[in-house]
């Protein structure tokens, strides 16, 4: 395994991990929108750092799983601001 595969599951487990954290509903005052910052780029670093694996079926993996999280973000702050709904 190869330093990127290593850090597109970082990647991965430091998103569960900040998601679940989240999901806790643990206050974190003045750090909010840095906190959901990082919950876009961290699914970024890890479709950038899955891409450049060498591993063919790991790097697709890894790219769908971090492009799934990312659109998960997306649609969920979009619920949480109204702008999905009809």
């Amino acid at each position: 395994m190869n330093r990127y595969v290593i850090l597109s599951l970082f990647a991965f487990i430091c998103f569960c991990f900040l998601f679940f954290l989240m999901k806790s509903g643990v206050s974190l005052k003045g750090f909010g929108s840095v906190y959901i910052l990082l919950l876009f780029i961290v699914p970024l670093v890890g479709v950038y750092t899955g891409y450049k694996t060498k591993h063919r079926v790991l790097k697709w993996g890894f790219v769908g799983i971090h492009l799934i999280t990312f659109c998960m973000m997306s649609y969920l702050l979009l619920l949480a601001y109204g702008i999905s709904e009809p």
